[in-house]
């Protein structure tokens, strides 16, 4: 039975400037590890469309002051917030950056005065049914006639920027009327879930209690150096903990098959370069977390290596 998507969130105690691969996650130690197991084997899960759009934008009012601005995820930063209300701070914190300032201007221009604060990737600008923001070219049945083309995918709730709470949503549809932009639909639904999925995260389970997990800095130096395997499309081989490497290996593998169980609802063709693609990932949630979907052999190679046409 397929089950239709509309994304929410469930953990609530971070910003969406990182989501972490399952796979990545397990190298954090044992708890990080069975909470992915956890994650995996819960069939009450959401889902969304992970577009790879360029730049992540987030925009609303301001929090601390009441004020409409746009802005990058600059604007959770801490130290050197980059937060803009109007055109000339726009030039003040992003002019060195043509590029992002020129999508900030429009964006101002463009999006809705709305309370709140949500964030979204832009896509780009209209008058054409093909855009590559980044990696993955996405082509339309028909010419968009909007402004600009974005994704908006999460919502925030708080009184300070910098201490404010994600929420994952695709409700938005009441915004589809807006002549200056087209919302993407971030909606998908999960159409199938093969039976092996439950066996393998069993197997991952007995694996995991056999394992030995890195330091924290280790940690960081494997993802840095499975990165570069992936980049140069080289076999996962790291300097770690065999039965940690399978393991690894393993939760990856289950990610990809709960992959193939999902759908986009949006009507869109994607491609790499020439050749047809799926979409960047998913991001699914449930009650043990939210985690990010990529087909890394694919998505990631390709981001790592092709040049983008905003960098030429």
């Amino acid at each position: 039975m397929t089950e239709l998507i509309d994304v929410e969130c469930y953990n609530k105690d971070m910003k969406n400037t990182h989501l972490e691969h399952p796979e990545d996650a397990i190298l954090q130690g044992r708890a990080a590890t069975l909470q992915v197991l956890d994650f995996l084997k819960e069939k009450n899960s959401k889902v969304s469309v992970k577009w790879d759009g360029a730049p992540a934008f987030v925009f609303g009012h301001n929090p601390e002051n009441g004020k409409r601005f746009v802005g990058t995820k600059s604007v959770f930063n801490k130290r050197k917030i980059k937060i803009n209300h109007n055109h000339h701070e726009i030039e003040e914190n992003h002019g060195d950056n043509p590029r992002v300032a020129a999508i900030l201007h429009t964006c101002l221009e463009c999006l809705p005065d709305r309370a709140g604060v949500w964030q979204g990737d832009f896509i780009g600008y209209g008058g054409t049914d093909t855009f590559t923001p980044n990696t993955i070219t996405y082509k339309f049945d028909e010419k968009v006639e909007h402004s600009i083309v974005v994704a908006v995918h999460t919502s925030y709730t708080g009184n300070k920027l910098s201490e404010m709470q994600a929420s994952f949503t695709s409700k938005f549809d009441h915004w589809s009327i807006d002549k200056k932009v087209k919302y993407l639909n971030t909606d998908a639904k999960i159409t199938s879930r093969r039976r092996r999925v439950d066996y393998l995260i069993d197997l991952a389970g007995v694996i995991a209690s056999l394992a030995r997990f890195p330091s924290d800095k280790r940690a960081t130096e494997i993802k840095v150096e499975i990165n570069r395997c992936i980049r140069e499309q080289r076999e996962i081989s790291v300097k770690m903990c065999p039965i940690l490497l399978s393991l690894y290996k393993l939760i990856a593998h289950i990610k990809e098959i709960l992959m193939e169980g999902i759908e986009s609802t949006e009507a869109v063709s994607c491609y790499i370069g020439s050749e047809p693609s799926d979409h960047e990932g998913y991001v699914m949630t449930n009650e043990h977390g939210t985690y990010k979907l990529v087909n890394r052999r694919q998505f990631s190679y390709a981001n790592f290596t092709l040049q983008k046409e905003w960098n030429k």
